[in-house]
């Protein structure tokens, strides 16, 4: 079974799929270290925008290359998703167009289950300002309007496809163990 998370960054989806790969015996997919293409500022104040979602989206391709047995269950952090909605805000014009001019014609894996996490706008101000990291103002993952933005884009996303394929909408704003139970209770309808 191959499971996405998917979300704005700061609303804790990769401690929620870390710690729902723990609970269910999982094979937890995270950004793989790449030693062919090192990591590009990211960010909407990236210099480098296009090769940051291009990075990323290599990143995609390399964790569904790990998803190579039917009987186990694989919790991707990220997916397709991540790279359709921030692309869309963070590039623009010509670049917009180059990127999914690639982007579409790739080959992608669709997750069994795909959820989209959601927070509270209150929540997750508060969640970015505990983040601790050195790139978070170089990054503008501090700038809450645009982080707003992408919750929202991940909401619309959700609805969009909910009625085609096997999307949630998990709203997380609450402690990480109610997260990981909300997203339980749905896997095990799936089992």
């Amino acid at each position: 079974m191959y499971i996405v998370i998917s979300g704005v960054h700061g609303s804790g989806k990769s401690t929620l799929a870390l710690e729902v790969a723990k609970k269910i015996g999982g094979i937890y997919l995270t950004e793989a270290v790449d030693e062919l293409v090192a990591p590009p500022q990211f960010g909407p104040k990236s210099k480098e925008k296009l090769a940051s979602q291009l990075w990323h989206a290599r990143q995609v391709i390399l964790k569904e290359k790990r998803v190579v047995d039917d009987k186990e269950k694989y919790l991707c952090d990220r997916g397709w998703a991540d790279i359709y909605v921030y692309s869309r805000e963070i590039l623009g014009g010509k670049e917009r167009d180059l990127f999914f001019s690639i982007i579409d014609f790739l080959p992608k894996k669709l997750p069994d289950l795909h959820f989209i996490v959601h927070i509270d706008p209150e929540a997750l101000k508060k969640r970015i300002d505990g983040r601790k990291r050195d790139n978070l103002e170089s990054w503008g993952e501090d700038d809450k309007e645009y982080a707003l933005r992408i919750n929202e884009a991940f909401v619309n996303f959700a609805k969009d496809f909910q009625d085609l394929r096997p999307v949630y909408l998990v709203e997380v704003s609450g402690p990480i163990e109610e997260n990981v139970k909300k997203v339980l209770d749905i896997i095990k309808k799936h089992i």
